[in-house]
């Protein structure tokens, strides 16, 4: 079936990103895309259902906290998405659990464990 061997693909083990140009290569345009795609469904979503318009430097201080508060899970969200299917989901729902774990208090993030990948 398709979807186990992507699966099995995308939590393979690969090098690291600073001993493999293409892995650096891969990991940088997933924490670009993600970037760019976060704050692209953020803006409207605060003009359009809150009524909040702004930037981070002339907005009110409203629209400040929550793109911040509204950014950051989103940002996460969207970059365990692309990582895994650019093929990188161990390596990118580690960087999501410290995310996450960021907003959560001490006793609940120390539990959160990333996953592991399976040696061949």
């Amino acid at each position: 079936e398709w979807s186990s061997s992507f699966w099995a693909w995308t939590t393979q083990t690969r090098p690291s990103w600073r001993e493999s140009k293409i892995e650096a290569a891969v990991i940088f345009c997933v924490f670009g895309m993600t970037g760019s795609t976060s704050v692209a469904v953020v803006r409207p979503c605060l003009k359009n259902f809150l009524g909040l318009d702004g930037s981070m430097i002339d907005g009110p201080n409203s629209y400040r906290v929550l793109s911040i508060l509204a950014v950051s899970p989103i940002y996460a969200g969207f970059l365990l998405t692309f990582g895994t299917v650019a093929g990188r989901h161990t390596y990118f729902a580690a960087m999501a659990l410290k995310i996450f774990g960021r907003f959560m208090p001490k006793s609940v993030s120390r539990h959160l464990k990333p996953p592991v990948c399976k040696k061949k």
